[in-house]
């Protein structure tokens, strides 16, 4: 397909500090055995893109490995393929981008000397199955110099400081655009992904240099909604979006709903790619007992899971209980030991005899080598 795809890695890591400390926002662990980049690069992949980059900002070494070359997603090729941008100083900037357009304006040669007409941003703390196809036809039939993509859903007054709101008219061109305000209610709720005339997506990086604008949102879609001609394309499948702990913790436990759970990785659009890795099956032990759970290879389990996701090799000992939870890639829980509402990131270690007990609506979070 004709369209560059750009990756921002790290816009919102300073909402979700527990869980990005350590590594970026695209390498946060979902699902059992994949990272929020999976999405966004499967995303691009199967709707025909073969060249993009991601831009990090901080905490990218677990991504690198976890891209590596981009196989895992036949984006090891000669040409086009995958690259990854770390933080590098531009004039008097140095290394941290402020915003999506100061982040741009630092891959500028890039995306300047790049042949393709269209160029696609997004985000990766948004979780969802599209065909960027569908929205470049839409772009080139409206004439648009920004399509945005958009869902309408319900959304409350704490997690709307976190979403950019399109209102849109009869003919789908946006004539309000909201970023971060405190509502509630329906909404047009934005997914944080653009397409965008690659000609007019360097003349605004431009213009932002010349002008010193560094956010996106506000001083290109916010500033200019009446001048520019910024469409939305509406998507009405599955969508999540992971913007603090609770929201995490809540989307992935949704994914223990069958229904939601096919209409994410079995979508018409195509499949999710991820890393592959050689593990062996799971081990059931004799008086394993498991209900409602997803469960990645790997894993040797001795007690009882009910209602929870559990990463690869991950390790539960004889006559525990985990309910409820999230064990992330490589945890530890020793015998006779009883946990629910809890997510554990790598690498954590509960011992014998612990009993852990968080809640559904605020649930407790081991950090990743902590030892219980």
């Amino acid at each position: 397909m004709n369209a560059l795809g750009i990756i921002f890695s790290d816009i919102y890591d300073w909402n979700m500090s527990e869980l990005a400390s350590h590594r970026s926002v695209a390498a946060i662990p979902f699902g059992g055995r994949y990272r929020l980049v999976d999405f966004t690069l499967s995303n691009m992949v199967n709707s025909g893109l073969n060249k993009m980059c991601i831009i990090t900002k901080s905490n990218y070494r677990s991504l690198m490995e976890h891209v590596g070359s981009g196989k895992d997603w036949d984006l090891s090729r000669k040409k086009g393929g995958i690259l990854i941008f770390p933080p590098y100083a531009l004039g008097d900037n140095h290394g941290l981008f402020q915003g999506r357009l100061d982040a741009l304006k630092r891959v500028l040669d890039y995306i300047s000397s790049s042949k393709e007409k269209y160029v696609v941003l997004s985000d990766c703390d948004m979780i969802y199955n599209i065909n960027y196809k569908d929205v470049i036809k839409f772009h080139e039939e409206k004439n648009a110099e920004i399509t945005a993509v958009y869902t309408k859903t319900n959304i409350d007054r704490e997690s709307s400081i976190h979403k950019i709101l399109y209102t849109v008219n009869e003919y789908k061109r946006a004539n309000d655009i909201l970023v971060y305000p405190i509502t509630e209610g329906e909404h047009n709720v934005g997914l944080n992904t653009w397409v965008i005339n690659k000609d007019f997506l360097v003349i605004l990086i431009y213009d932002a240099i010349a002008h010193n604008l560094k956010d996106f949102s506000y001083d290109v879609l916010a500033a200019n909604v009446k001048t520019m001609k910024i469409y939305g394309y509406e998507y009405d499948g599955y969508y999540a979006h992971i913007d603090s702990l609770k929201s995490y913790y809540d989307n992935s436990m949704e994914l223990l709903c069958m229904n939601k759970l096919n209409s994410l990785f079995y979508a018409k659009t195509g499949p999710i790619y991820t890393k592959i890795k050689d593990s062996p099956p799971t081990k059931y032990g004799n008086n394993a007992d498991i209900k409602s759970s997803l469960i990645a290879s790997g894993c040797t389990i001795e007690g009882s899971v009910y209602n929870s996701i559990i990463f690869r090799g991950v390790e539960i000992g004889k006559n525990s209980v985990v309910k409820n939870s999230i064990l992330m890639q490589h945890t530890t829980i020793g015998e006779n030991t009883h946990l629910d509402s809890i997510i554990t990131d790598t690498y954590a270690l509960v011992k014998n005899d612990r009993v852990l007990l968080g809640y559904s609506s605020c649930p407790f979070f081991i950090k990743k080598y902590s030892i219980i």
